[in-house]
């Protein structure tokens, strides 16, 4: 069986939404026999299903995700256990070797009584999805673009937002146009 942690230096990445580094090991009969690294973007959500398969990921132990992430794994026949914190090694032996995750290594907040009555499942309908300005362009899905929010400190329509605010200008975007 081949388990997947998000990792961030020697932790559990809080948040799946922004991990870069999987830790996969290969688990059999209690054992870890092999671990490596591998790099992964899972805000590209086209590309994540075929990434978990690729990988051959048969559990994903990761911090806090999203609702969109979060189905997607789920889709591609992976077991999720979110919502779990602490050291990498110490979360894969103690999986390695059948203990329960939760609630040891639960996150704050997501203690035993969460995670009993709740099943960690109510974050399907808890989570917003995150949404991304892919290029980092300022064309996102809800902007026309630089300077077309207002921002906190309001500006002139020919000029870019000036405050770090949400926009209310008709793109809808940050308020952090070109600044004059």
């Amino acid at each position: 069986m081949k388990v997947a942690l998000t990792a961030w230096e020697d932790r559990i990445s809080p948040v799946f939404d922004s991990a870069r580094i999987l830790l996969i090991a290969e688990i059999k009969n209690g054992e870890i026999l092999d671990r490596r690294l591998e790099t992964f973007v899972p805000d590209m959500f086209s590309r994540l299903s075929g990434r978990m398969n690729e990988l051959g990921i048969d559990v994903l132990i990761c911090g806090a995700i999203s609702q969109i992430p979060a189905r997607i794994v789920e889709t591609c026949g992976v077991r999720l256990i979110p919502f779990v914190s602490g050291n990498v090694e110490e979360v894969l032996v103690s999986y390695a070797n059948g203990a329960q995750l939760v609630p040891a290594f639960s996150m704050p907040g997501c203690g035993r009584r969460h995670g009993q009555e709740r099943g960690h499942k109510a974050y399907l309908n808890e989570q917003k999805e995150v949404r991304v300005m892919p290029k980092k362009d300022r064309t996102g899905p809800q902007s026309d673009g630089a300077g077309t929010g207002k921002g906190r400190g309001g500006c002139k329509p020919d000029q870019g937002g000036r405050g770090s605010g949400q926009g209310r200008g008709r793109g809808g975007g940050q308020g952090r146009g070109n600044r004059k």
